[in-house]
């Protein structure tokens, strides 16, 4: 065998092998592409738009955390409240 079938060989080969990995590249973003669908379904389920998914999360974590401030300031308020009464002298 000449070195110029010898390099066919190998450019055969290379290309079999590119062939064989484009064609488990293709399969595995059909695959997460089917997986993104499933996951833009229920998020629609729960009547959310996953296009706005980010902030309808960062408008619900400002609420929260607004929620948790506002509860420790009636919490220390009512400690407050309660100190004389639970003061023994």
């Amino acid at each position: 065998m000449s070195e110029l079938d010898a390099r066919l060989k190998e450019a055969v080969a290379l290309r079999d092998r590119l062939s064989a990995d484009a064609q488990r590249i293709a399969g595995r973003k059909e695959a997460a592409e089917r997986g993104l669908a499933e996951v833009e379904d229920e998020i629609r389920d729960k009547n959310l738009d996953p296009d706005t998914l980010d902030a309808t999360i960062e408008s619900l974590t400002t609420a929260y955390e607004q929620g948790v401030v506002q509860f420790e300031q009636e919490l220390a308020a009512a400690r407050e409240a309660l100190t004389p009464y639970l003061e023994t002298q």
